[in-house]
């Protein structure tokens, strides 16, 4: 196994890491800064977007390849479609104006019929007025759940019948049964908790064996789950703060991992100088499933 540094800048918050396998990039966001990264592992090249005028700050959450073009994006207030060749954005759908500022739109993915899942949440940390929203092109989003804290972690099995959400500062990854035809999920139940485990669960994914990955944020490492929801690997990382997980490649068999530096203090900065880069981790002996695009 080998851990490698594949960006050069340091994010504030770097999420959202998503591979786009036909164009064989690796998309992800500084949430806060409000921009996009785009990685060419051929080249080595980084490409950025900055759409902090498009989006009047408006920190982003989430992103994933739009059917259309450009991409799909959970920013605070609401779901955008953003152009990243023309740095504009435009919004396709407002949602949780009734709710406190505090909130915001943050971990969100595309099921394999293309629909938008976003879970929000409140950046106190504490209160639980976040939520999960499902956004399907032409329509309006639909709330099917409600009391998260900071909603995260979002996945589906290899077969499409159970998807996962967790709640960071809740401790828990909970797993419902999952209807791919209509978009529905049932029957909650507890799949992680993270009493016992070192960091809170972050962003995660799938694997073609039906682990699930997730970043412990916190807890400086990535942790791998078997289909059961019992630890079998854990992965320590040199930053503390890792944000997020997913498979790219053109074989789906590198993990990359975001992280952050936003929530360190001078002396931690200066001993973890690779604080908010992206990782890339080969020879874990697992692959991903490809990511689909927004109303693909």
């Amino acid at each position: 196994m080998d851990i490698v540094c594949v960006s050069s800048a340091s994010n504030d918050l770097g999420e959202s890491l998503y591979w786009d396998f036909a164009g064989e990039r690796l998309y992800w966001i500084d949430a806060w800064r409000t921009k996009v990264y785009a990685f060419d592992p051929a080249t080595m090249e980084t490409r950025c977007t900055d759409l902090t005028s498009a989006l009047a700050g408006l920190p982003i959450g989430s992103i994933a390849c739009h059917g259309a073009g450009g991409m799909i994006g959970g920013v605070r207030g609401g779901f955008y479609h953003l152009d990243l060749d023309g740095g504009s954005a435009s919004l396709i759908a407002a949602v949780e104006s009734d709710r406190p500022s505090a909130n915001r739109l943050n971990d969100g993915k595309c099921d394999r019929v293309g629909r938008f899942w976003c879970a929000s949440a409140n950046t106190d940390h504490r209160t639980p007025t976040g939520a999960l929203w499902r956004l399907e092109a032409g329509g309006a989003p639909v709330l099917m759940l409600d009391g998260l804290i900071v909603g995260n972690g979002i996945a589906w099995s290899v077969d499409d019948r159970l998807m996962y959400v967790a709640d960071t500062f809740a401790g828990t990854v909970w797993q419902h049964d999952f209807d791919v035809s209509t978009g529905e999920i049932v029957n909650r139940r507890p799949f992680i908790s993270t009493a016992h485990i070192r960091g809170a669960i972050d962003g995660a994914t799938v694997d073609a064996d039906g682990c699930y990955w997730a970043a412990l944020f916190r807890g400086g490492a990535i942790a791998q789950f078997d289909p059961e929801g019992k630890l079998i690997r854990h992965i320590g990382l040199p930053i503390s703060n890792p944000t997020t997980c997913a498979f790219g490649g053109p074989s789906l068999d590198v993990l990359y991992v975001t992280s952050a530096s936003r929530f360190l203090d001078e002396a931690q900065l200066r001993a973890q100088p690779l604080a908010g880069r992206v990782f890339a981790i080969h020879g874990l002996g697992a692959r991903g499933l490809p990511e689909p695009r927004f109303g693909a």
